[in-house]
């Protein structure tokens, strides 16, 4: 669990710590934090005083003032409304802090209710950077640091100068990994120099991502294509713009968060940590320690089968269940779209099998039905024929061992899907927990299935429609796997 929480007593913002002082953002902060409000307040307001609005209109039309006149005194009335909300937001400004010392981050803000929110570097999941859209107009961004807590378990410092908020994210980073910068300046360190990181291990994982192949992949989504029927049918019948509203709105967010998270999407490896960067409206910098990445799955949608695309998403631990996105708008998705041999390449990086293993064993279009050494798969018999007729010849899962079968457990690998296909790759140790299921008809056909409960996230994975017997051994030998102790060696569960 993360060590985050709030504090809405009395906070006189006295105390500096031992450690580290209070520090201020900057001043359009609040103003900034509140724009997606203000904005949907006037949209509001405008829509209610639409004859409001038509009356001035139409008085301003009869006046005999020059419309230039009037175009001007508009021009000018803007910044003075922005500059009254921010004079305004002073005391938020002037209330709002963050301290960094040995141990932990620190964020304060609130003026009738404080706020205290703290993270421990120790249960600190990733440090990312944050670019929202308006504080992307003025040269701001912001600092996420989401802890083990889930939803809800995030410390954000929002918002510093753009170099500011990326030597903030250095320094927290190597405070995370046990790289502090001068014990004496708890405050932000510098970023390395162009010579510096040229020295430093880091190697492109995806290439950043074309803006065309975005668009073409938001277009063809399944969302879209769905809202595009739903939409000739609604029309055909006399409800048709009843009809088409909500279809509109059901489809144009889905549309959009697969345009936003693949947007320049780019991800690259610096020693065991995923940096991704990606965002339209809002960019955002992540840090996934490849250590908190537990299954990772290579899918493809039907409509995508037509280009050759595939997607990789990955179950990261305390991020909760998000269909595409972790908590606080932390990605799950490490190859929003791209060829097979991309994706194959980002399964071979992420995941504990190797390239010949993936070629063999966990390729997305079919295991190698020559078989391959060290491993055992369990596939669906002729009878599940009847429960999946479409997927039955699609469905398996492989047991790989180390040694060429000598060694423990290595991978457990889950194909499925005939529509849209997809394969998941997991290590054994991550598989918290089995589940041996068998329902009625399933028990009448000789079939029962085997679900693997993995850290919540888009990644699912089981044994589907297996004969009774496999999937009684599965469960034995996964019984057997050896699971990671907290602080030492793994452990064998019996």
């Amino acid at each position: 669990m993360s060590d985050t929480g709030a504090d809405t007593g009395a906070d006189t913002g006295a105390d500096t710590g031992a450690d580290g002082a209070w520090r201020r953002v900057h001043p359009l902060s609040p103003l900034l934090r509140m724009w997606a409000v203000l904005v949907g307040l006037v949209a509001i307001l405008a829509a209610q005083q639409v004859e409001t609005l038509r009356l001035l209109w139409d008085l301003l039309d009869d006046s005999p003032l020059p419309t230039a006149l009037v175009v001007v005194a508009v021009l000018v009335a803007v910044p003075v409304v922005f500059l009254l909300g921010w004079v305004v937001s002073l005391p938020w400004w002037r209330a709002t802090g963050y301290r960094v010392d040995g141990e932990e981050i620190a964020v304060r803000r609130g003026v009738v209710s404080r706020q205290l929110r703290t993270a421990r570097f120790d249960r600190v999941q990733t440090v990312d950077l944050v670019e929202p859209l308006a504080p992307r107009l003025f040269r701001l961004a912001g600092v996420r640091v989401e802890t083990a807590g889930g939803s809800g378990s995030s410390v954000a410092v929002e918002y510093l100068r753009r170099r500011d908020a990326e030597d903030l994210r250095a320094h927290l980073l190597g405070m995370v990994h046990g790289v502090p910068g001068d014990a004496d300046d708890p405050g932000p360190t510098r970023c390395p120099a162009p010579d510096e990181a040229a020295h430093t291990d880091t190697r492109r994982v995806v290439p950043t991502i074309p803006v065309t192949r975005s668009l073409v992949a938001a277009a063809l989504s399944g969302a879209t294509v769905l809202a595009v029927a739903g939409a000739v049918i609604a029309l055909a019948t006399p409800a048709g713009p009843a009809v088409l509203v909500p279809i509109l709105l059901g489809a144009v967010p889905w549309a959009w968060g697969v345009l936003n998270t693949s947007w320049r999407f780019t991800a690259t490896l610096d020693g065991d940590v995923l940096g991704i960067t990606f965002g339209l409206t809002e960019r955002r910098r992540q840090s996934v320690p490849l250590a908190r990445i537990h299954a990772v799955e290579v899918s493809q949608p039907v409509v995508w089968r037509i280009l050759g695309w595939w997607r990789v998403r990955v179950d990261v631990a305390g991020y909760g269940a998000e269909s595409r996105s972790g908590s606080g708008g932390s990605t799950t998705t490490v190859l929003p779209v791209g060829d097979l041999s991309l994706a194959l390449h980002v399964l071979e990086v992420l995941s504990p099998l190797d390239g010949r293993e993936v070629s063999a064993v966990a390729h997305p279009e079919g295991r190698d039905r020559t078989g391959y050494p060290g491993t055992r798969t369990y596939l669906s018999p002729r009878s599940a024929r009847w429960v999946s007729p479409v997927d039955r010849t699609r469905q398996g899962t492989t047991l790989v061992s180390g040694d060429g079968g000598d060694g423990p457990l290595t991978a457990v690998v889950c194909h499925h899907g005939a529509l849209r296909r997809a394969v998941a790759v997991v290590s054994p140790a991550h598989i918290q927990e089995l589940s041996y299921r068998r329902g009625p008809v399933q028990n009448m056909l000789g079939l029962a299935g085997v679900r693997f409960d993995l850290v919540p996230g888009p990644v699912s994975m089981a044994g589907r429609d297996l004969a009774a017997a496999d999937a009684g051994d599965l469960v034995s030998r996964l019984r057997s796997r050896r699971l990671p102790a907290p602080d030492g060696p793994t452990v064998r569960q019996d």
